[in-house]
């Protein structure tokens, strides 16, 4: 056996440890969660967090169930689907434009853009911005200032320009629009690079809360992030200091997680693939 093949396969089992120690450092955790929330009062009290449950009960989702946690978690869906469509639009769009060799300023554009990755204001003036226009206590102050990504920008340009040229040209020699062109050719050629980019401003625009806790000031519009918050770090409660309490807290975690435990193995296959060809090519 070569010294290349030995080194390759102790290479090898080291990495398999690894990612076996990586995993289960993941999954131990949610394991923990899960069945501590189906555990009942009495077991919580007296073992803590849970990995084997003995008795399972659903009743703190129940409790759920017939609270306020409801409420926010149809805000916190409400604003992540309007969100994540608004941005999909405006970035799609976009880095159609971008995507377009003969657009004039084109390389201005990318660079003032680009800049907006390492260049913040700063928290003060983006408020000042937000009540300037109206949007205060308005979901639209959760969905308009965040409707554009520029890492998520870049790997939709990205992906557009790897597409073949004759395709556009032959649409456009048909007659086809610019928006035609965008929407009924690009867009369905361009599956993976959508699911992807979906998948990341939906998981953005679900677990927003410092922006919430800043520009919603009616409780009743809060999302279950904010909520979640509230209850995990009420430690001068009498009732969240309880250790009964938590298997309540794990059950709205659960509840938390939920949509992107849903949404992420539907777009799995399409994932890697979109990252890659949208980052391959400038």
């Amino acid at each position: 056996m070569s010294k290349n093949k030995v080194l390759r396969n102790i290479f090898n089992v080291f990495n398999t440890i690894l990612m076996v120690v990586i995993c289960l450092s993941i999954i131990i955790p949610l394991l923990m969660v899960f069945f501590t929330s189906l555990s009942p009062d009495e077991v919580v009290v007296r073992e803590g967090f849970i990995i084997f449950p003995k008795i399972i009960t659903f009743s703190n989702y129940k409790k759920i169930f017939s609270s306020g946690y409801v409420g926010a978690f149809y805000n916190s869906l409400k604003v992540a689907i309007l969100a994540t469509l608004f941005s999909m639009v405006m970035t799609l769009v976009l880095g159609y434009a971008l995507a377009q060799k003969d657009l004039i300023g084109r390389k201005f554009f990318l660079r003032f853009i680009i800049t907006t990755m390492v260049l913040d204001a700063g928290i003060v003036p983006f408020y000042l911005v937000v009540r300037h226009l109206g949007l205060i206590d308005s979901y639209a102050s959760l969905i308009i200032p965040f409707a554009i990504s520029t890492y998520n920008l870049i790997l939709v340009k990205n992906y557009i320009s790897s597409l073949p040229e004759s395709i556009i040209e032959s649409a456009r020699l048909d007659g086809c629009g610019e928006l035609g062109i965008l929407f009924r050719i690009v867009i369905p050629i361009s599956t993976p690079i959508i699911a992807a980019i979906t998948l990341f401003y939906a998981v953005s625009h679900w677990n927003r809360y410092f922006e919430v806790v800043m520009f919603i000031n009616d409780s009743r519009k809060y999302t279950l992030q904010v909520l979640l918050r509230q209850l995990v770090f009420q430690s001068e409660s009498g009732i969240s200091s309880d250790p009964a309490y938590n298997n309540f807290k794990m059950a709205v975690m659960i509840m938390t997680m939920f949509p992107v435990l849903v949404l992420y193995p539907f777009i799995q296959r399409y994932f890697i693939s979109g990252i890659m060809l949208g980052s391959v090519k400038g």
